[in-house]
């Protein structure tokens, strides 16, 4: 279980979305990449420290913590590539031509300093022969990290791509600069505490607990802030959902990001995590942020970006379309297995007083639904990779490129 969700959460999404912004903050600031040896090195590097702390991890080399599994010379990789990425492209960024500093840059830049901090913070880099605390201490920094990880990296490292990818596809400027800066600096200072409401029944101190809660309802002023401005945007424009392959897949991102975000509230009110606790529910909101909010996100900036780097048509249409429809169905499956058994597990618990072994048999079907899901979406998947690689390798170029060259985009143009 370590190797998968490490594999999925820096391997593939983490890898996908810098190299998301490899392609983004160039045009967003009119110039090219200061720096591609950089670029080249943080690939090079990158990967390799992957490779080594997730073979250590199938190997026993783990220090045993949610998300922060890797030994700590695998952090020191993690740590090098993440310094050198900020610098490459916060250079970038110091040297544009464009004036404006449209909200993808915000969240972009926002994301490349608390990732640094965040992770040296939640791996306890200053500890390296365990890479963690004592007792309670160490349980309230990893869920500081292990929450903050989603919310300062992969949510304000997503939602610039979202902000980019809307406008342009539908060929109209973002509603609101103003909304979306309520929205990073919404994310900002609520996000930071949320971790302690996955200890609401640990003894970790009443105040912290209290705070966590409060932070996650307030979470829902940003959450609301982002959706209505993506909204407004595609008014009058949801013909183009249809139509464009990479806008089906960000919106479909975009409203697993509103249900995830609806779903992490409610939970951390006392009543009803009660009920959820220890059970699948849990795992079903994990796999709804990272496998569906982030993975649909990245999927549709990768089926904008390929054909435009290569300056070529994408293999298939029909194949994205049929992968897209196994991704959505075979998630809502998924996840259904995944709330039903949780919901069926908490209820039997709390208000039966059953044990946990006579709750069992009583899963099966649910669990069943899960692994159903469960194929469709791997399958879902293997079509996409198919379609990715099919494009880059019988890529037939277009007549023009159907992307700008690195200048100011009219996108940065808004309603305020």
């Amino acid at each position: 279980r370590q190797a998968h969700t490490n594999t999925v959460m820096f391997a593939w999404l983490s890898g996908a979305m810098m190299g998301v912004w490899l392609y983004i903050v160039p045009r967003l600031t009119g110039r090219q990449l200061w720096s591609e040896t950089l670029g080249n090195i943080c690939v090079i590097l990158w990967n390799m420290a992957l490779v080594a702390g997730i073979g250590g991890i199938l190997l026993a080399y783990t220090q045993s913590r949610e998300y922060a599994e890797f030994v700590w010379i695998i952090d020191v990789g993690v740590m090098v590539v993440l310094i050198l990425n900020l610098v490459n492209l916060y250079m970038t960024i110091a040297h544009r031509t464009e004036p404006k500093l449209y909200v993808s840059l915000w969240y972009i830049s926002g994301t490349l300093i608390w990732m640094p901090m965040l992770y040296f913070i939640g791996n306890v880099m200053w500890n390296p022969a365990t890479g963690a605390l004592t007792g309670i201490d160490d349980t309230i920094f990893n869920w500081f990290y292990g929450h903050n990880v989603l919310g300062l990296w992969f949510t304000t490292g997503l939602l610039p791509v979202i902000y980019y990818i809307v406008p342009k596809e539908t060929n109209t400027p973002l509603y609101s600069h103003f909304l979306s800066l309520i929205a990073f600096w919404g994310i900002a200072f609520f996000y930071t505490g949320v971790g302690a409401h996955h200890l609401l029944w640990a003894p970790v101190p009443y105040w912290l607990k209290t705070i966590a809660v409060a932070e996650s309802i307030g979470m829902i002023l940003p959450v609301v802030a982002f959706m209505m401005n993506i909204l407004l945007t595609m008014r009058g424009n949801w013909n183009r959902f249809m139509a464009s392959i990479p806008l089906r897949f960000i919106i479909t991102g975009w409203a697993a990001y509103i249900l995830v975000s609806y779903q992490g509230s409610h939970q951390a009110l006392r009543g009803i995590n009660l009920i959820t606790h220890f059970t699948q529910y849990v795992p079903g909101h994990a796999h709804l942020s990272l496998l569906f909010f982030a993975a649909s996100v990245l999927m549709g900036a990768m089926y904008y970006i390929v054909p435009r780097i290569y300056n070529a048509k994408l293999y298939s249409r029909v194949l994205a379309n049929v992968q897209y429809s196994l991704y959505v169905i075979g998630f809502t499956f998924f996840f259904g297995g995944f709330l039903l058994t949780g919901l069926v597990q908490g209820t039997s618990w709390l208000h039966q007083g059953l044990p946990v072994w006579s709750v069992l048999p009583g899963l099966r079907p649910y669990m069943a639904l899960r692994a159903v899901g469960g194929s469709l979406v791997v399958i879902s998947f293997a079509l996409f990779t198919l379609n990715i690689l099919m494009t880059v390798w019988q890529r037939k170029p277009v007549s023009q490129p159907d992307y700008p060259k690195p200048k100011s985009p009219k996108l940065v143009t808004t309603s305020d």
